[in-house]
């Protein structure tokens, strides 16, 4: 398994000393190379010297303990693992397993060469090959036969409800948990999908769970592996299916109608477009709103202005979706010009200080490639707050005039507002639906303009059409 995220040595964060001791006395060897992933899920680069001369090179993945108990958000690495030793067994792209340890929660993965970069590809006529490919093997994936698969992890679902709604519940009582305050776009979302619940398959079949560019990789013009099964489970492929539109949001990979039909050819189906049009909606709902779960159990941990645009570029993508699937069209709405500003005695912009003291006088000084990717995260942050702050009155005013509209009287806060908007998800008069799924979208849209400097190389999502 690898990643082709940033990584350093962690000298203050190192492994656990039993982990350490397992791996080197399970492969005979020594560890000779260690670096820390920078990611939301804990992973490590790691090389072994054996004691027979020979040189693994692996990627860990482990679960922390926090006293007795697996730290949360869960990553379940035992299940993921079991998936891909059956896959393995199948000749299938995944990595193959150096070692496991069921109570460490640990598994080192035999490290593969490739890059999960597609959507940085120049070369397009490269990028179509590759996600031609891996539409080929997603759908050859979907065809085994799950009994024979034998995942004692896996469960198979037994109403249209566990089919369509796998994971949701979870993420709404995570979601809910997680947010000060209720969200109207969250509230849309779990009222339309518990509305919308498809029929179920014919039979089940084996999901990733979380497919699509990013979690696989490639070299030169072929597939090298399928990575991150720990979403893993039994359910409607069309899910999976739903999830590609998301992931491609961030990682572009080309149009998704040529690739839907590689997959049709490939499995001989035709698509059902409405539950697409669900399973959609239900994948951004994860990446979006799992996205801000997890900044706020996170707190000051992890890559923070990334999974932070994730889940507000991620809410532009969920609006636009639920918008698509009622057949709502929506105008692009602009973030609002900043007013001139209250007078200040400072001659520079607080970007420009933080820029100096970043670029000038702690990056050349950390030769540590983790801290100066900590400091470039800082300075992502310092521009977003500045942008926050200059754009915020007129914003607010914005979006003061938008609900009095939608609300058809007065509004005196956001806060009275969205309450009220809430009580019209929850009342689901029809009617109205379509001008809330406008205004939110349109309220998506100017958060995604006001977060661009936390965007990184994801300044542009696209969403593909169905």
């Amino acid at each position: 398994m690898t990643e082709s995220n940033l990584t350093t040595p962690d000298p203050a964060h190192d492994l656990p000393a039993p982990l350490v001791a397992w791996l080197e006395t399970a492969l005979a060897g020594k560890i000779i190379h260690k670096e820390r992933s920078v990611s939301r899920r804990e992973g490590w680069r790691v090389d072994i010297e054996r004691t027979n001369g020979t040189r693994l090179e692996g990627f860990l993945r482990l679960e922390r303990f926090d006293g007795d108990k697996i730290k949360r958000p869960i990553c379940q690495v035992n299940h993921e693992t079991a998936v891909i030793e059956a896959l393995h067994r199948r000749s299938l792209p995944v990595p193959g397993v150096l070692a496991h340890d069921e109570e460490l929660q640990a598994t080192l993965f035999e490290r593969l060469p490739g890059r999960d970069d597609i959507h940085e590809l120049q070369d397009l006529g490269q990028q179509s090959e590759i996600a031609r490919e891996f539409m080929r093997r997603l759908a050859q994936i979907h065809s085994l036969d799950v009994d024979e698969l034998n995942l004692k992890t896996c469960s198979v679902p037994v109403s249209t409800e566990d089919y369509a709604l796998s994971g949701i519940d979870d993420l709404e009582r995570t979601y809910r948990s997680s947010a000060p305050e209720p969200d109207p776009l969250a509230e849309l979302t779990f009222a339309w999908l518990r509305r919308n619940i498809p029929a179920a398959p014919e039979r089940p079949a084996l999901l990733q769970g979380d497919t699509g560019p990013g979690n696989f990789i490639y070299q030169d013009d072929h597939l090298s592996a399928i990575l991150d099964w720990e979403c893993a489970h039994l359910g409607d492929p069309m899910e999976d299916l739903g999830h590609l539109f998301s992931r491609a949001f961030f990682h572009p990979w080309g149009e998704m109608s040529p690739l839907m039909e590689v997959y049709t050819q490939a499995t001989g189906r035709p698509l059902d477009r409405e539950k697409l049009h669900f399973y959609r909606v239900a994948s951004f709902a994860k990446a979006a709103l799992g996205s801000t779960a997890a900044v706020n159990f996170f707190k000051v941990e992890g890559p923070l202005p990334m999974m932070i645009f994730y889940s507000v570029a991620g809410e532009r993508g969920l609006a636009q979706s639920i918008a698509s699937a009622l057949g709502v069209d929506v105008e692009d709405a602009a973030l609002p010009s900043p007013p001139e500003g209250l007078p200040s005695p400072l001659t520079l912009p607080i970007e420009t200080i933080s820029d100096h003291i970043i670029d000038k006088e702690l990056s050349p000084r950390l030769e540590d490639a983790y801290l100066r990717h900590r400091a470039a995260e800082l300075r992502q942050l310092a521009h977003y707050q500045a942008r926050r702050e200059r754009h915020l009155s007129a914003l607010i005013e914005q979006e003061l005039q938008e609900l009095r509209g939608l609300l058809e009287g007065p509004v005196d806060t956001l806060r009275d507002g969205l309450t009220r908007v809430n009580a019209l998800i929850d009342a689901w008069d029809e009617a109205r639906m379509p001008d809330v799924v406008r205004y939110l979208t349109r309220r998506a849209q100017r958060a995604e303009a006001l977060a661009l400097p936390l965007a990184g190389r994801f300044s542009d999502p696209h969403l593909s059409p169905l």
